[in-house]
């Protein structure tokens, strides 16, 4: 009821705000309508049926911004359609097949997913409701938004921030986990939220024009410790016994001109660890073991040429929530990150080890400005430490060390907007406990833009690779194949094309409604068509997907988001005002 009435608040103010020429309302209205023609055996096997369904989602941003004082709201709304019936855990049959019944739940949902306000009080800044934070490089703690309709984490409770003056900041932040509920692989809603409990500070000095120097620390408790205090049926939706944490460190950042220092020092105490399998006693002693965590960055830029060193070294590090997905004895989900880990593995390969690694890479740059050529090359070296991973589970497995060199070549043309880019890398691994247990990688991509007559342009891009990573992917090696084509039309129109190959899995049709696809599922071919207009107070942009798409992380302009496996066509339209 207070939320409610909070909102209506808000909303009241949004229709006086107009009158003001001081204050300002901005909105976002998403309407994401999906048909889950086929999602894949993957998921089948895990979940239970997931296919021939619509789900609708809709999502309502509306923000005021006024003298000292700022909030907003957000309404979520998930709408199914012929989705496959719930069933009784028990009385799931694991495996490829399980048709018409699932362990998720896509029953219809709405809420009133964040509220927040915001008061500047001189040189305090007092934030009450659902706010994202994120202190230093993430490692200690990350509740951020990632994507649109993806990865939304953020902390419901309260933050103080007082700064008198440039050189001093203090931040208090307290609260529970709230999560965006609607999972973008499968569609399924999580009714509950995991109201992980956190407390953490942090205090910033600048010690000298140059120099930054700063403190902060955290305090994690989750929900739930014991598995007896969760109801039986939500142990099969999203969430487990997590692990209480309570991290801290410091972190100091020099830049001067074209130098650029920094290094972040943190060190973690956590009390258990989930495990998949009963621990012997003498593993069992082992789980609260403290947890390190360390980041470093050192930069030059000279005048050709730039530099530039990282490194990390994590051991035992977990900063996370309940797994998204259902727990039993053969398998464990991927649990919600409340931290952002530093890798330098591209997003698209599984990290089996992520929190316990330790790992530097060098890259340089140059720009030759004549020719108008971009050149990058970095060295990635890696170690997987063995015998830990970040869900909790034991393992036997040997440190692993990962060899990655790779380069980037990117090529204007003066005076036209046309350019083009192609990359290249190799990947070696090696399992030191047993040394003819290898592993490798080899990729190349290529993109390039066409500017035709005015507004006009094609833009194209490939990539290939082929994966024999018998340590970290298991022993079957496969190909990965891509590539793409669109036509633009000033950003206001845009029509194209993907296919993607893989052999990875095997290449059984995909059938909807009985209808069997022409081609095997290791083939994948997907067509995109996007506009925006101006209309009457805003902005107004859609795009229409229709096809099958390979499952996993794909990467595009930087962000970086998981897709599911699956046939079907979705609309998007967004307005914006």
């Amino acid at each position: 009821m207070a939320s409610l009435l909070a909102a209506l608040a808000i909303l009241a103010l949004a229709g006086v705000a107009e009158a003001q020429s001081s204050t300002t309302v901005h909105g976002t209205e998403t309407l994401v309508i999906d048909y889950v023609g086929d999602n894949g055996p993957a998921n089948e096997a895990v979940y239970g049926d997931d296919d021939e369904f619509w789900a609708f989602r809709d999502v309502f941003d509306l923000g005021l911004v006024a003298p000292g004082v700022e909030t907003g709201l957000r309404f979520d709304a998930a709408l199914f359609a012929r989705p496959p019936a719930p069933v009784d855990p028990e009385r799931f049959v694991w495996g490829e097949g399980a048709s018409g019944y699932t362990l998720l739940n896509y029953e219809d949902d709405f809420r009133l997913e964040r509220i927040y306000g915001t008061a500047k009080l001189g040189e305090l800044r007092l934030t009450a409701g659902d706010f994202y934070v994120s202190f230093g490089r993430g490692m200690i703690l990350s509740l951020v938004k990632l994507d649109d309709l993806g990865v939304d984490n953020a902390l419901r409770g309260g933050r103080v921030e007082y700064a008198p003056g440039d050189r001093l900041k203090l931040t208090l932040v307290g609260g529970v986990v709230n999560s965006v509920n609607v999972d973008v692989i499968t569609h399924a809603v999580r009714p509950d939220d995991p109201l992980d409990r956190i407390a953490g500070a942090r205090v910033e000095l600048r010690a000298a024009e140059p120099l930054m120097v700063g403190l902060h620390g955290v305090v994690m408790r989750p929900r739930f410790t014991d598995e007896a205090d969760i109801a039986p049926e939500r142990l099969y939706v999203d969430q487990a016994p997590g692990v209480a944490v309570e991290s801290g460190g410091g972190f100091a950042e020099l830049s001067s001109g074209a130098f650029y220092a920094y290094v972040e020092i943190d060190a973690q105490r956590h009390e258990r660890t989930r495990q998949r399998y009963e621990a012997p006693d003498w593993e069992s002693d082992r789980v609260s073991e403290p947890g390190q965590a360390l980041f470093g960055e050192l930069s030059y830029a000279f005048k050709a040429v730039g530099l530039k060193g990282e490194g990390f070294y994590y051991r035992r590090w977990v900063m996370e929530g309940p797994p998204l997905g259902p727990v039993n004895e053969y398998t464990l989900a991927r649990p919600m990150a409340y931290s952002q880990l530093v890798t330098f593995e591209p997003r698209w390969l599984p990290n089996r080890s992520l929190g316990n690694e330790a790992g530097g890479r060098l890259t340089a740059d140059t720009l030759i400005a004549r020719s108008d050529t971009q050149i990058t090359a970095s060295a990635a070296a890696l170690g997987y430490l063995g015998a830990w991973t970040r869900q909790g589970d034991w393992s036997d497995h040997a440190d692993v060390f990962v060899a990655h060199p790779r380069i980037e070549l990117r090529q204007g043309f003066p005076g036209t907007k046309l350019w083009i880019s192609a990359n290249g890398g190799y990947r070696e691994e090696l399992d030191t406990g047993r040394r003819d247990d290898t592993g490798s990688l080899w990729h190349v991509g290529v993109e390039t833009l066409v500017p035709l007559s005015g507004p006009h342009g094609i833009d194209a891009a490939g990539e290939l690779r082929r994966h024999e990573l018998y340590v970290t992917e298991g022993p079957r090696p496969y190909w990965v194949a891509t590539a793409s084509l669109r036509y633009d039309w000033a950003s206001r129109f845009s029509v194209g094309a993907m296919y993607e190959y893989s052999d990875q899995s095997p290449g059984e049709r995909a059938s909807i409604s009985g209808w069997e696809l022409p081609l095997p599922r290791q083939h994948y071919l997907m067509g995109v068509v996007s506009g925006q207009a101006k209309i009457p107070g805003g902005t107004l942009v859609l795009r229409l997907y229709g096809g099958s798409q390979r499952g996993g992380v794909k990467c595009t302009g930087g962000v970086c988001r998981e897709y599911p496996d699956s046939v079907g066509v979705r609309l998007e339209a967004t307005y914006r005002f």
